[in-house]
């Protein structure tokens, strides 16, 4: 890219401090510019030529724009590669010295920046229609949500953190394959855990060992959820609904039982859409502060883990679920699809 280029804009307010009367040395400070750069303008204006950059004028660019389609290529290959092992590739590939940093500036350019790959599924064509068709049939909550229970499971590890795993992509590729990696197991042990939030209610935090099917997700929460329905909602309160994902054990035949014969009124939740639970901030949340916490083992986990969770406040918890509407929006947005930020 050679040296920064210098505004228009700024050249002309560099001349005008200069026509103060104040000196070069100040003028640059004040400008936040180098003195050569205020004695070039200086320059110019004592020859009554032009402030704007003559055509041409600068360093030569290191590559063609052969070569930055050559790079583009290599990177398509693999876009979790980092840019000194794209420099390296390219290097081997024509024999020219290219730097890290300007491969990121012509990724960049051509308008590939870096983000973190999605550790979920690629939602299928039904899913996203359905994810739509949810969204706009409650574009128009506002206090609605706050009655529902917000509920998931999450599983955190001893070792292998959420290590963050970049990506290459336009900004219009959110959908693409390449752009979702699949979780990893952790070694060294993990804590599943289920949890739930209601408005500016934290629920209860329980711990459940092995995989989750119809009875074992019932034995977790027939204690925790008709307890914590009691404790969040007025008994003249029957507008509140329960919300769990459609994982196999939420939709088994044993679990829908369960959940009519004693009254629990669940919401028609979309699949795969972890973006529109607010509850998952609260795990990611958690599992940032254990990145610096730094576990050793099982029962450090579990202790750290319950310990985050009832630091977790109400104010928190309603910020999540007063954050719905606006989930929902962006969710229309892109007609059913990923969006980025909550």
């Amino acid at each position: 890219m050679g040296r920064v280029k210098v505004t228009l804009q700024k050249k002309i307010e560099i001349k005008t401090w200069l026509d103060t009367g104040l000196s070069q040395r100040e003028v640059a400070r004040r400008s936040g510019v180098s003195q050569k750069c205020v004695f070039g303008v200086s320059s110019k204006v004592k020859k009554n030529l032009t402030l704007s950059n003559a055509a041409g004028q600068g360093r030569k660019k290191a590559t063609t724009p052969a070569d930055d389609r050559k790079l583009l290529r290599i990177m398509k290959k693999d876009r979790t590669k980092s840019s000194q092992m794209l420099a390296h590739e390219w290097t081997l590939s024509n024999g020219k010295r290219l730097c890290a940093s300007t491969v990121r500036r012509r990724l960049i350019t051509m308008g590939y920046k870096s983000y973190t790959a999605k550790r979920k599924p690629v939602r299928t064509l039904a899913q996203i229609k359905k994810r739509l068709k949810f969204a706009k049939e409650h574009q128009y909550w506002l206090s609605e949500w706050n009655n529902v229970i917000w509920s998931d499971e999450a599983h955190f590890e001893v070792l292998n953190r959420k290590n963050g795993t970049y990506v290459r992509r336009l900004k219009s590729e959110t959908n693409q394959p390449f752009n979702f990696i699949p979780r990893v197991q952790g070694s060294g042990g993990s804590i599943s855990v289920w949890g739930c939030i209601a408005g500016g209610a934290r629920g209860p935090l329980v711990i459940y060992n092995g995989r989750l099917n119809g009875p074992a997700y019932i034995n977790t929460i027939k204690e925790a959820l008709p307890m914590f329905i009691h404790n969040a909602f007025d008994a003249g309160n029957q507008n509140w609904t329960y919300m769990q994902d459609n994982a196999p054990c939420h939709t088994s035949k044993y679990t829908m039982n369960w959940m009519k014969n004693n009254g629990i009124n669940l919401v028609k939740w979309p699949a795969s859409s972890p973006d529109l639970n607010p509850i998952e901030n609260l795990w990611d949340h958690i599992d940032k502060k254990l990145r610096k916490l730094k576990p050793t083992n099982v029962g450090e986990l579990q202790t750290m883990i319950e310990d985050l969770w009832l630091g977790i406040t109400a104010k928190q918890c309603l910020t999540l679920v007063n954050s719905m509407p606006r989930r929902i929006k962006q969710c229309i947005s892109v007609r059913g699809g990923t969006f980025n930020k909550y």
